[in-house]
């Protein structure tokens, strides 16, 4: 069970965001909370698993309530779900340790998906700002000491990951099921000890792969 904490501040869509995540039976929200201090605040009585975190907040916004809470409970994993989706944001997100950004307006099958791919320790960001974040920041804090050889193919899905193409674009454009594109780049990032696609997309681009 994953367990979960909503926080944002306004209390029709923290309502309406559990009853969407508790369709799947294995998510369960634990805490509903309308700022970024009452979800610091929870954290320091409860074990959430996750917070999905909004940012613009009260008394604490997402962004520095992300910062305190991976600072003092970094096996809590946070999920920034938010209207904004520009460069600076994500960057931000980023730079404070988030573990995902993701838009309001996602479905409930790729909400899903997102939070049991954060959950088991990828990363998640939203796909039409990912190429612009590839190229600002660097992820891969240090070489990764595997090599491994990478066919053309994967070196094709992984151009269309840093062009910000979504699994589904990305199938399209190969002829291939969005499905066996996931499982490709969930391999690579086994094997390379990565934690997501942008990290993927550097480590590709500074070995002049793409």
């Amino acid at each position: 069970m994953i367990k979960i904490v909503i926080a944002d501040d306004m209390q029709m869509f923290r309502e309406s965001l559990k009853f969407m995540i508790e369709s799947d039976k294995e998510m369960q929200v634990i805490g509903l909370v309308s700022s970024g201090k009452e979800a610091l605040d929870f954290c320091n009585s409860n074990t959430p698993d996750m917070i999905i975190m909004d940012l613009k907040m009260p008394e604490l916004d997402g962004f520095e309530a992300t910062r305190l809470i991976k600072h003092m409970y970094s096996e809590i994993k946070i999920v920034i779900l938010s209207t904004f989706n520009d460069e600076v944001s994500v960057t931000k997100a980023v730079k404070y340790g988030a573990d995902g950004f993701i838009t309001k307006d996602m479905g409930l099958l790729e909400l899903h998906h997102s939070i049991r791919s954060i959950h088991i320790g990828l990363r998640v960001f939203e796909d039409s700002v990912l190429s612009n974040i590839v190229s600002k920041i660097d992820t891969v804090s240090a070489e990764p000491e595997k090599a491994i050889d990478i066919s053309p193919r994967e070196i094709s899905i992984i151009k269309l990951i840093a062009d910000g193409k979504s699994y589904k674009e990305i199938g399209e454009t190969l002829y291939l099921a969005e499905g066996t594109v996931r499982n490709i780049v969930y391999k690579l990032l086994s094997q390379l000890d990565l934690k997501d696609r942008i990290q993927l997309a550097v480590y590709a681009a500074k070995r002049k792969l793409i």
